[in-house]
């Protein structure tokens, strides 16, 4: 499970590092990202005719044949396993899919409150791409909402002690094959959707803040003792 996420950089760095074409100059970093947010305000990569191109998004994922943002199920992430399965992911292998930019993730470990939270990255410390799917839904006011899902995978052997899943990192190489659907079928970009190396990555637990999903402060993230 993925249901947490941190997006602290500035967006001129985003700019730069997917080569966008467009600018967002409503973007502000989030350090405490959790689904349900009432903004659309999550940073999503995809690719359009002009280029690579930056949404700020709703998550979890409002599939476009719904009636209600109330869903009766979770669209939070998608599970590799069951991507041909679902209807829900089905429709949107070959035509939206989406990467969200973060410089790290949060996993919650314990049976019972309050949990103890650990801050997952990259040892590099860079931006990384998580490789998810995105749609679009009509609101009842007539507007629209951009939505998007994380996909997740069985765990590397660096993340099983914290969790059993994790969420599908892409290569830097990998990102422009995953969003430009219209070149690359499915089929040919499945093959990215796996484990992301446990040598190149890191992890330290952080504070019980962030347990919160109500604060979103610069030190959501912060190591502190074990």
């Amino acid at each position: 499970m993925c249901n947490r996420v941190r997006a602290d950089f500035e967006f001129r760095e985003i700019k730069l590092r997917w080569d966008l074409v467009n600018d967002l100059p409503q973007f502000k970093p989030i350090y405490n990202a959790s689904p349900g947010r009432k903004e659309a305000d999550i940073l999503t990569i995809l690719r359009t005719a002009a280029g690579n191109e930056g949404r700020q998004m709703y998550w979890p994922l409002i599939p476009s044949y719904e009636k209600s943002m109330k869903l009766s199920y979770n669209t939070m992430n998608a599970k590799v396993e069951r991507l041909r399965e679902r209807r829900t992911w089905r429709r949107l292998l070959e035509s939206r899919r989406c990467i969200i930019p973060v410089d790290g993730f949060y996993e919650f470990v314990g049976d019972k409150p309050p949990k103890t939270p650990w801050f997952v990255y990259l040892k590099s410390r860079e931006p990384f791409a998580l490789a998810g799917f995105w749609d679009s839904w009509k609101k009842p006011d007539g507007g629209t909402l951009e939505s998007f899902s994380i996909i997740t995978l069985p765990a590397n052997d660096f993340m099983r002690p914290i969790h059993d899943r994790i969420p599908a990192i892409l290569h830097s190489e990998d990102e422009e094959n995953w969003i430009n659907c219209a070149a690359n079928p499915f089929d040919k970009v499945a093959p990215l959707l796996v484990p992301y190396p446990s040598d190149q990555m890191a992890a330290h637990i952080t504070s019980t803040r962030v347990n919160n999903t109500r604060y979103n402060e610069p030190d959501c993230g912060a190591p502190v003792e074990s």
